[in-house]
């Protein structure tokens, strides 16, 4: 029998900055393709500023375990998250949000040299006059680089998940985000475990 484990995904921010609206939007848009899906968040009691992550578990069969203690996408929105990048597998993807980066801490690529920094934050706020769209700028690099899912299932998402008077922002965005990469890896969403002898 081959044993796969689900394909993770963990976006990591503080509260107000949408991450957990990234998540629902991606994993909704996962369910519709097809996928199996299992998505978690974890916020603060505070409404805003806090620590936030979304997390996603992705599957072509059904996922028997909701948590991922390593990921295969971290994408992250705030520098105060940067430490989230030691949970990112080895050779994984990481894609950061570098407004108020000065530098990238080496230890962003002690896992990992598959690492897209762009900064979101100011894009957003030179094309939309506000920051809140940074979210789906870096969701749109993520889908861009990735190939997890095609834009009609993303777009279709947004339509039944986002706040009618920001759609044609968020949908915008998302395009936007997708110009922003050249870099495309397509990791597989099925990984096969490595067999141990003897089992079949």
């Amino acid at each position: 029998m081959n044993l796969t484990r689900p394909f993770s995904i963990r976006i990591a921010g503080i509260g107000g900055q949408g991450n957990i609206i990234a998540g629902l939007v991606l994993a909704k848009s996962l369910v519709n393709a097809g996928k199996y899906v299992i998505q978690t968040q974890n916020y603060t009691a505070q409404v805003r500023g806090g620590p936030s992550y979304c997390d996603l578990l992705i599957s072509d069969n059904p996922i028997d375990f909701p948590k991922a203690t390593i990921f295969d996408i971290l994408m992250i929105l705030h520098p105060s998250m940067i430490k989230q990048c030691k949970y990112v597998k080895n050779n994984g993807i990481i894609i950061i949000d570098d407004s108020y980066l000065e530098d990238l801490p080496y230890n962003v690529f002690r896992m990992t040299k598959r690492v897209i920094h762009i900064p979101a934050s100011k894009f957003s706020f030179e094309k939309f006059s506000t920051e809140i769209y940074a979210n789906m700028i870096l969701l749109g690099v993520m889908i861009k680089a990735t190939s997890l899912v095609k834009m009609d299932y993303v777009f279709n998402s947004l339509k039944e998940n986002v706040n009618l008077k920001h759609l044609e922002n968020n949908i915008e965005a998302v395009k936007y985000g997708t110009t922003l990469t050249e870099k495309v890896y397509k990791p597989r969403i099925e990984r096969k475990h490595q067999r141990t002898i003897g089992f079949e």
